[in-house]
């Protein structure tokens, strides 16, 4: 038998461990929801992150034409010896910027619509033609900088929408014609694997940054040194809008770059399940 004083000894030994195991529970949780927290809101941090930026570029873009508009018009009301003439090309100069305040708020519009996520669609789309059409449709601007293009397709069909598909292979194509030097060619590839169906466009442009490679889809991109230095006119927004097409399709779109020697945008889209 145990005598009073060692019992309360025991007593008081059991306290401080049960104190102990108590204090230890409570740092392991309160560690773990720490880094649980984290973990849990650096998605949103990134993302309020990415909403910021877009809202600062979008400002940007709209009020670099609304100024050139505010000094046109501001000029022209008070030069009280201005002519016909010069009151025409004030104008046609507002109305050109007016143009482009209409084509920034319509990719505006197309980013978010896109972002609407997975899409059902049933129709079968013939890829080969409307690949040709768009080639031919933007010939002419290729043919401005003695630029050639190298097609090598097949036949190919998608469940898709025809518009937003023809939209991607634009944007995709015409961006290979802006960022190459004159007189190169630009390399298309439609064909059928064994899982998918294969669109690529390769050119011999300037390329990507490597640490920049991550960045390529963000919307706005184009405001990064490495894709202004040519001297475009965009609004970094057509491979954001790409990538959500193709989204949309379930697919995949990835790009290979090196710099100073072109890039290469790949595009798996899944087959019609009834294809061989």
């Amino acid at each position: 038998m145990f005598d009073a004083e060692t019992l309360n000894e025991v007593r008081q030994r059991t306290l401080w461990v049960l104190i102990g195991i108590n204090s230890a529970v409570l740092v392991i949780s309160g560690t773990l929801g720490y880094l649980l927290a984290g973990k849990t809101l650096k998605p949103i941090e990134d993302m309020v992150g990415k909403q910021k930026r877009f809202i600062s570029n979008a400002a940007h873009e709209i009020k670099t034409p609304l100024t050139a508009m505010k000094t046109n018009l501001e000029v022209t009301l008070r030069d009280k010896d201005l002519t016909v003439a010069d009151s025409r090309k004030a104008f046609t100069s507002t109305i050109e910027e007016v143009d482009k305040l209409s084509k920034f708020t319509n990719r505006l519009l197309q980013q978010s619509k896109y972002q609407n996520g997975l899409a059902h669609y049933t129709a079968d789309i013939d890829l080969e033609k409307l690949l040709q059409k768009v080639v031919e449709r933007l010939k002419p601007l290729a043919d401005k900088k003695s630029q050639t293009f190298e097609v090598r397709d097949g036949k190919a069909l998608v469940k898709g929408d025809r518009d937003e598909l023809s939209e991607l292979f634009t944007n995709l194509i015409e961006n290979a014609v802006k960022y190459s030097e004159t007189g190169q060619t630009i390399k298309i590839l439609l064909s059928v694997e064994k899982s998918c169906v294969l669109f690529m466009v390769e050119d011999s442009g300037k390329g990507i940054n490597k640490e920049d490679l991550s960045h390529i889809f963000e919307p706005f991109y184009r405001a990064d040194k490495s894709r202004t230095d040519s001297g475009n006119e965009g609004y970094g927004l057509g491979l954001a809008i790409s990538k959500e097409i193709v989204h949309r399709h379930k697919g995949h779109i990835s790009v290979e770059s090196v710099r100073d020697k072109g890039s290469k945008f790949i595009v798996r889209l899944p087959k019609p399940p009834h294809s061989a």
